[in-house]
């Protein structure tokens, strides 16, 4: 009985495959523009749970006039960094090549960022000047560091020095407002990431534990004097061999 489902999978499998290569040829043959989806190569082979990778993805070519509501369901290749990182509903791949349609990828869930701290480090929350912060281009799990500028005194004392200040960091984000993973990956599961000006990192204790270590308290002090203001983010370099939260 499973060998003949087996069969069956195998057949079905192989009707697609030559549907899409029909459709693809037929485009090709009328100057049809060409859309092209993301789909499971069939040399690999994705578990349900499994974490989609580049090299498991493949080009679907399929005919524009033929796509009908194939652009609301599957992923175009050039938005294939949606499905990078996600994980997998479903086993895909290893039989033939696959469409990845949405209702394939797991909706990320939002872990608490106090499960993402060690026992020696605190959650610390800082507002930071939207004027001079894009948080579109950070993730949680990056790494940040503050320029705190050096005020003048006296009547100048609102204004920064000439090449004054320093750098404190790095520090890890656990959080941009709400957002608590990629940006990409919830608007891709329709969810809203909302105002994203305060952020949550982690800062560790000293040794004997009843303090922070010297530069979250240096941070503390600025936020408690003037709420940040004048505090500069400074974005480190991500370790490609590390995945954003």
């Amino acid at each position: 009985m499973k060998g003949a489902q087996g069969i069956m999978i195998a057949v079905a499998l192989g009707v697609v495959g030559f549907v899409c290569n029909w459709l693809y040829l037929d485009g090709q043959a009328s100057g049809d523009r060409i859309v092209e989806f993301v789909g499971v190569t069939k040399d690999a082979r994705v578990n349900g749970g499994d974490v989609f990778r580049a090299e498991h993805l493949t080009r679907i070519p399929v005919p524009k006039k033929y796509q009908g509501q194939l652009s609301e369901l599957a992923y175009l290749w050039k938005d294939r960094n949606l499905v990078i990182g996600r994980k997998a509903n479903r086993t895909m791949g290893g039989r033939g090549t696959e469409l990845v349609l949405d209702k394939d990828l797991e909706t990320p869930t939002a872990q608490d960022i106090n499960e993402q701290i060690a026992e020696n480090e605190r959650v610390m929350w800082l507002p930071v000047d939207s004027r001079t912060f894009l948080p579109q281009h950070v993730d949680p799990g990056d790494q940040v560091s503050f320029r705190i500028p050096e005020l003048g005194t006296g009547a100048g004392s609102s204004r920064p020095t000439a090449g004054g200040g320093q750098i404190i960091g790095p520090f890890r984000i656990l959080a941009l407002g709400n957002r608590k993973g990629r940006r990409n990956v919830r608007q891709a599961a329709g969810l809203p990431s909302g105002a994203e000006n305060v952020i949550a990192i982690a800062v560790k204790l000293d040794e004997g534990g009843s303090k922070l270590e010297a530069r979250a308290e240096t941070l503390a002090g600025i936020l408690a004097v003037n709420n940040f203001q004048g505090v500069q983010v400074l974005l480190h370099k991500r370790d490609k061999n590390k995945t954003p939260l």
